[in-house]
Formats: C-alpha cells, sequence, structure tokens
C-alpha cells in the first residue's frame, strides 16, 4: 500500500515538474511568433508568451518590441495575464513613455474593480511606472485608494504616497496626499499604520515636513503592535523612536518596549533596543543602570544566529558600549562572544574587537587563555590579529602584563609568527619599557632581516634597536643592513632609519659620527619632502650645540601616545548621533548617513543630470541581435548637430560681437541678454604668443564649442566622454565621427560598435580596429557605414540607437539623431517611413 501511494506521488511530482515554468528560459519562441500569439484569442498562448518574454526579460534581453501588444492584454480579466502585464509595463515603460500612456485608462478602470487586489495592483503599478506623463493621472485613483474600504489597497496606497513623494514630491504636498496619509496613522488597521509610518517617516526625514507625535499617538501605536508583522513592527518601533519625550514619558515608553526584547526576529528585537536607547538619556543615571540587565541578555542571544545577524550585533554593541560602559559587564557574558571553527573570519575578527572592549579585571583570565589558543590557529589573519590582541590586553590592563609576556616568549620560535611578534612587543615596550626588554635579543635572533617583507615590521625593528640599542649585541648590525639598502626601502622604513641613527648618535656621537653623516646624507638627496626635510632638520639642529642637548630631550625622552588597544573608537561627537541610528547601516558602518548616502529622490536625480549621470542597465545581445537601451538614453542631437562635419578640435571659434558695456563686469557677466553670437570662422593664423593674447590688448575668443554634441559623460561612463556624429566628408561614404576621450587611469582599448536594428539599415560597415586611448588623451576617429536591407526596422526614423562596449567590460549605450537627408542623399539607402 505504502509503495503504491509514493508510486502515485511520484508520478505526480514528475508530472508537475514538467509543468514548471523553467523551460520559459531555454530556448523558445522568438519575435514574430510572440507577436502572433499575443495577437491571438488563445488564453493559454497568450499566458505562455508572456511568460517567455518576462522570462526573457529577467536574462537581460530586449524585449520593448512586443510593447504595443501586451498594452492591448492590459483588458483581459485574467488575473495572471494582468500580473504578467503589470509586469511587463513596469519594467519597459521608460523605453516607451509615448505607448505607455495608452495603458492609463486600464489602470484607472482597475483602480475601480470589485476585487481589491485588482484595485491595489493597479495603483501600485502605475506609481511604478516612472513616467512624467502619467503622474497627473494618478492623482485621482490614490486619493480613492488611501479611503477605501480594504485594508489591503490602504496599505498599498499608503506606500504609493511615498513612491509618489520620491518622484514628484511638489505634486504630492500640493494634492494633499502627506495630510491623507497622517489620518492613516491613526487607522484600525496595524498593516495599514505599519505602512502609514513607514511612508511617514521618510518623508519627514528628506521633506522638513513635521508631524507631531504624542503621548496618546505614541500609546495607539504601541496597542496596534500586536496586529502587525515582523517589518511592520519594526516600522512601528522606529517611529516611536523618534519621540522627544519628557521623563515620565521616557519611562513609559521603555516599559512598553521591554517586552519585546523577548521577540525572536532579531530585527524587531534590534529596533526595541534601539527605543530604549533613545529613552534612557532622558531618565536618571540610577534608573538607567537599572535597564542594563534587562538589555544584555536578548543582546546575547542574537549570537547565535546566522553569522550576517552576529555582525551587524556586535558592531553595533561597539558604539553602544563606548557610550554606556556599564553594558555587558556579567563575567559570563563574555562567552558568548568566544570565536568557534564554524565562525567566518570577518566575525572572529569582530568578535575579537568586542572581547577587547570587554575586557577588565573580572574577566582578563578567560579571555587571555581563549587568545591564546587563538595564537594557534590555522588562518594567518586571524593568528596575526589574535596576538595584536594579546598585546592590546597588555597594553590595556596592566595585570594582564605578566601573563602576556609567557604567551608571547612561546611564539618567538614560530617563524611565521616573528613580524607580528615583533609587532606586539614594539606596543608593549613603548608602554612598559622594562616589561619585555629580556625577549628582545632571543626575538632578534630568529629575525631574518634581509627576508622580511612588512614595512610596519620593519619600523618596529628599526624602532627597537633605536630604542634599546645599548642594551641590544647586534643592534648596529642589524641597523646597518637597512643603511646599506636605505634607497630600497619605503618612506617609512626610511624616516624610522633616520631617527634610529639620530637616537644611536646623541648616545654616543663620537662613535656613530661617520654612520649619521652617512644616512643624513643618502636621506637628504632622497625626493620625498618628509623624508628630506626631516633630515635637514636633525643636521642642522645637531650642528650647533644648544640646540642638540633640546634635541635630545625630545628624541630620547619623549614618547609619542600611545593608541594600541586594539579597539576601534568612534568620535565622541558622533556616537549620540549613531546610537540613535542603532540597528542600521549607518551604526554597522560607525559613520553618518550623511557621509555615504546619495542625495535623496529628486535633488539626487537633478544632481545627477548636472554631473551627466543617466540610469542605464546593460541587456545581453538577442539573438535577432537587436540592442536597445536598457534605460533611458541621452537626448539624441538634432539634425543639423549631426548632420555637420566634423571640425578640427583645436580650431577654436572667433569671437562674437558684443554691445559696448558700462564697465569691466559687464563684458564677463553680461548686463543683461547677450546680442546673438555671429557664425563661427576661424582664426588667423598667428606668427607668435604675446602677452596681449593672455592679459588683454586684443579682445579675448571664446572658447570653441564641441564640434559634435556628446553622448557619453566621463562621470557616467567610468571615465570615457563620447562626442560624436554623422558627416559625409567625401560626399560619397556616410561616416559615423566619434572623438573619444580617456579620462580614466587605465588605457581604453578593445572597442567594439552595434547599431540596433533602425529606418535607415544603419550599421558599421566592418568591426572597429581602433588603437588604444592613453589616459588623458583624445583620438578622433571615423567608422564607415553602409546600409543592409536585413538591418532595416520600421519604427523612430529620427533615431539610430548605438552600442559601445570597450576594454572596461561595459556596454554604453547612447541614442543619435539619423544623418540629415542631403548626408544620404545618393548613396541609396531606404528613405525613413
Amino acid at each position: 500500500m505504502a509503495s503504491k501511494i509514493a508510486s502515485k506521488l511520484g508520478a505526480e511530482l514528475r508530472k508537475r515538474t514538467k509543468k514548471t515554468d523553467g523551460k520559459f528560459f531555454k530556448a523558445g519562441k522568438k519575435g514574430e511568433e510572440l507577436k502572433g500569439d499575443l495577437n491571438s484569442n488563445d488564453k493559454d498562448l497568450q499566458k505562455n508568451a508572456l511568460k517567455q518574454i518576462i522570462a526573457d526579460m529577467t536574462l537581460g534581453r530586449d524585449v520593448s518590441k512586443f510593447f504595443t501588444e501586451v498594452v492591448k492584454l492590459s483588458w483581459t480579466p485574467n488575473m495572471e495575464v494582468k500580473k504578467l502585464v503589470y509586469l511587463y509595463l513596469m519594467a519597459n515603460a521608460k523605453l516607451h513613455p509615448d505607448k505607455a500612456i495608452l495603458a492609463v485608462n486600464t489602470f484607472v478602470q482597475d483602480s475601480q474593480h470589485t476585487n481589491p487586489i485588482v484595485r491595489a495592483l493597479a495603483v501600485r503599478t502605475m506609481l511604478c511606472i516612472r513616467v512624467d506623463n502619467i503622474a497627473d493621472h494618478v492623482c485621482p485613483p490614490l486619493r480613492n485608494a488611501l479611503k477605501d474600504k480594504s485594508e489591503y489597497v490602504r496599505k498599498t496606497a499608503a506606500l504609493g504616497v511615498l513612491k509618489l513623494f520620491h518622484t514628484h514630491p511638489a505634486l504630492c504636498e500640493e494634492q494633499g496626499f502627506i495630510r491623507e496619509l497622517e489620518m492613516l496613522v491613526t487607522d484600525s488597521a496595524p498593516v495599514v499604520v505599519a505602512n502609514a509610518v513607514l511612508a511617514l517617516s521618510e518623508i519627514m526625514e528628506h521633506s522638513g515636513h513635521d508631524y507631531p507625535v504624542t503621548e496618546g499617538l505614541v500609546k495607539r501605536l504601541f496597542n496596534c503592535l500586536s496586529g502587525c508583522t515582523e517589518w511592520g513592527q519594526v516600522s512601528v518601533l522606529d517611529f516611536i523612536s523618534r519621540y522627544k519625550n519628557s521623563p515620565d514619558i521616557a519611562l513609559l515608553i521603555v516599559e512598553r518596549c521591554v517586552p519585546r526584547l523577548h521577540q525572536s526576529h532579531p530585527a524587531v528585537l534590534l529596533s526595541a533596543v534601539r527605543v530604549i536607547l533613545r529613552n534612557l538619556d532622558a531618565l536618571p543615571e540610577q534608573q538607567r543602570r537599572g535597564y542594563f540587565p534587562k538589555l544584555t541578555p536578548p543582546i546575547v542571544t542574537l549570537m547565535g544566529k546566522d553569522p550576517q545577524t552576529q555582525y551587524v550585533t556586535m558592531r553595533c554593541m561597539t558604539l553602544v558600549m563606548q557610550k554606556y560602559t556599564g553594558l555587558f559587564s556579567n563575567p559570563k557574558d563574555v562567552k558568548a562572544f568566544f570565536c568557534t571553527d564554524e565562525d567566518p573570519v570577518y566575525v572572529r575578527l569582530e568578535k575579537l574587537n568586542v572581547l577587547l572592549q570587554l575586557l577588565n579585571d573580572r574577566n582578563a583570565q578567560s579571555i587571555l587563555k581563549e587568545l591564546e589558543e587563538y595564537c594557534q590557529d590555522v588562518d594567518p589573519i586571524f593568528k596575526a590579529r589574535s596576538v595584536q590582541a594579546l598585546a592590546s590586553c597588555a597594553v590595556r590592563l596592566e595585570g594582564c602584563v605578566p601573563r602576556v609576556v609567557e604567551v608571547i616568549k612561546s611564539l618567538c620560535m614560530n617563524v611565521q609568527l616573528v613580524e607580528t611578534v615583533l609587532l606586539a612587543v614594539k606596543d608593549i615596550l613603548r608602554k612598559y619599557p622594562s616589561a619585555f626588554i629580556d625577549v628582545l635579543p632571543p626575538l632578534l635572533e630568529e629575525i631574518d632581516v634581509e627576508g622580511m617583507e612588512d614595512d610596519e615590521a620593519k619600523c618596529a625593528l628599526v624602532w627597537a634597536v633605536g630604542e634599546f640599542g645599548e642594551q641590544l649585541p647586534d643592534a648596529q648590525e642589524k641597523l646597518m643592513h637597512f643603511v646599506d639598502t636605505f634607497t630600497e626601502q619605503s618612506n617609512s622604513v626610511q624616516l624610522a632609519v633616520v631617527t634610529a641613527t639620530v637616537k644611536f648618535y646623541l648616545r654616543s656621537s663620537s662613535a656613530h659620527e661617520g654612520l649619521l653623516n652617512n644616512v643624513l646624507g643618502k636621506a637628504t638627496a632622497q625626493d620625498n619632502a618628509d623624508l628630506r626635510d626631516r633630515a635637514y632638520m636633525y643636521w642642522r639642529m645637531l650642528s650647533k650645540e644648544e640646540y642638540a642637548s633640546k634635541l635630545a630631550g625630545f628624541v630620547l625622552n619623549k614618547k609619542a601616545p600611545l593608541r594600541a588597544d586594539g579597539v576601534e573608537d568612534v568620535d565622541v561627537s558622533k556616537v549620540n548621533e549613531l546610537v540613535g541610528k542603532f540597528s542600521t547601516v549607518a551604526c554597522v558602518y560607525h559613520k553618518v548617513p550623511a557621509s555615504f548616502l546619495p542625495d535623496y529622490g529628486h535633488k539626487g536625480r537633478d544632481k545627477a543630470a548636472e554631473e551627466g549621470y543617466d540610469d542605464q542597465d546593460e541587456y545581453v545581445e538577442d539573438e535577432e541581435a537587436s540592442i536597445v537601451p536598457g534605460a533611458e538614453a541621452p537626448p539624441p542631437a538634432t539634425a543639423p548637430e549631426a548632420a555637420a562635419p566634423a571640425a578640427p578640435a583645436a580650431t577654436p571659434a572667433a569671437p562674437a560681437p558684443t554691445k559696448p558695456a558700462a564697465n569691466a563686469l559687464d563684458d564677463i557677466f553680461g548686463p543683461g541678454s547677450a546680442a546673438p553670437a555671429a557664425p563661427a570662422a576661424a582664426p588667423k593664423p598667428s606668427s607668435g604668443a604675446s602677452f596681449d593674447d593672455i592679459f588683454g590688448g586684443a579682445p579675448m575668443a571664446t572658447p570653441a564649442a564641441p564640434a559634435h554634441p556628446q553622448l557619453l559623460a566621463a562621470a557616467q561612463c567610468d571615465g570615457l566622454k563620447l562626442h560624436g556624429g554623422f558627416a559625409n566628408p567625401s560626399g560619397a561614404e556616410l561616416v559615423l565621427t566619434m572623438v573619444i576621450t580617456n579620462s580614466s587611469a587605465a588605457p581604453l582599448s578593445g572597442f567594439a560598435l552595434q547599431f540596433n536594428t533602425n529606418a535607415l539599415g544603419l550599421k558599421n560597415e566592418r568591426p572597429l580596429d581602433l588603437p588604444a586611448v592613453p589616459p588623458g588623451q583624445t583620438a578622433t576617429h571615423h567608422v564607415p557605414l553602409t546600409s543592409l536591407p536585413t538591418h532595416v526596422a520600421p519604427g523612430n526614423a529620427a533615431v539610430c540607437e548605438i552600442a559601445l562596449k570597450t576594454s572596461l567590460g561595459r556596454v554604453y549605450y547612447f541614442s543619435l539623431a539619423a544623418p540629415a537627408p542631403q548626408l544620404v542623399a545618393g548613396l541609396g539607402y531606404p528613405r525613413a517611413q
């Protein structure tokens, strides 16, 4: 009986597997076949054609040619087909903004559908289509959705207000959507409240709009938490954390948040911790510390989660521990941060930082024992950091010094750790000069000076030789190696050698005068300004006795401030702000959001437009060899600009005639509207330059305008700047003139050019074979073009869409106005319909 059931289940599983949609990601129908299926009356053919198009779109292929056929299907009553149509429209409306308006009537009609899912889908799709001419049409459906009887539609509309604000903030405020969004904060449905506070929080942060959060609203939000999803609870808690409170209300908020610390979802737990931390400052010191034992256990439980959660938790913890030193004072909490074999390297390294920050007299021995085991780890990076952590324990806590000395002595015989141990010994010797002096002689014997590669280890060795040269038997021999190879060392090692040599001389001037002259002579001949200046400073101070005695006091007695505790302390002025951003990316980066986030919404787009940025996606070439930009291309050049023959780039334009000015400033800024410029004329050749050409005398020529429009901006295309246009210099052959400027740090080569199908059938006659363009250089090339009947496609006859690929590995798309009729006259090219 069981075998029969298993065989039936297997047969059913195989049957369903054959019907999966994975087949659409393999070779399927193309072009006209898909168009025929879309225009058919068979619902299954339409659905399968849409699935094939969506699969091709997922693979990065160009599917914009089906736009008209897909828009027609937006009227279908079939829910599955409608979802596929809406998905296609959201992804491809930018490529056909003039045709996207055709679907507006469908969206408006669906927003009044009896099914709430259809109503919400219509509003969401309209707001996801980032086309300007749709914005005005979306306002009435969005306003109706905000007052819809279905909570599903209202929660969708709440996020729709945020999308509209992101693209059209002025329209959003004019239509009063923000006020209506504020009304949803007190909605009866918890899911609607969660989306409303999420949208309102972002709008408040980026618009200057203020929404008063009162005590009554806070209580109401806490009451709706139980009905929200986990991420809805996160949104509500983040909104509550904005509340500016008095001590009484702060205590209420903290007490209401404490139960949320027992949530199993990490995001809810961390958000509750953030609310509590934001309100702790309003409480008295004694009452504040009473909540520390309640905060510690929930955070410790997160160390049993996945590695990513552990890392985020520890990055946030280090900030909180810097502000509130009493947290995690229980010695048992330390064990949660001990490393395991399953931890990835980045988690283990962060655990080392946390252990150092938790170090105190009560847990020092257990932490040192753990670090001693880490020093035998197989991972070289983690092993080296563990040795450095041992030294940091000794620097931070004097009671750790004897145990650290024993461990360091045992590690001296490990050849792989010699350089790392030397760095650790240097840090401890700077704070406790007499603690490790007996470790230096055996450690220096194990060091192969000629085989050292790490510059920091070399600097540590030179420092130790200069600082304790009298107590080391072969100190001068070690130093002489670096003196003999002085010119081969890095700047940091050279600076250390100069200082160490001066120390030798100050202790025994007669015995090391020749060594000092040798080193200072080499240092003053170097190109590095810091090294050369320091050598001259030492030389001149040592040449006079009164300055030499002062120099000895600074070089031999003064010690630089020691900062070797291994903990990444954040600037105190930023700690409060970052603690308020607890559980966010800012807290993980230990940076304020303004330092790494781009400008928001319309401001970011305006700034990107000023800098030449444009949204472009890379598309994989279809098997039919059609290339269409994945986003809006730069506006095509006008026909007269494209038709003009290429002019020499170095030929400046003649100065435009100007009206007499009342003063010199009018010559620069102009008193009003300028007179129309005369046609550009080539300047007369000049026999030589004169001061009048630079400072005055003759009128200064205005800079020449580019001979061709800019097609690609350097900021947008990794340093590649392209000007270009169509030309027919010989009258018998059409060419594409390309002026390539390389603003990157590497040569540009491997150029490949491909035209999309166009009304004239234009295509490059042969593959590009252009020489490399060095950094900072500009090269002009004329690419011969031809016309192929197989490359002709009806459509927009005024624009040619072109793709350019370089050695940078990316494909850049741009649009260029089709050549003017006079350029192609007599060449036999098809006329644009």
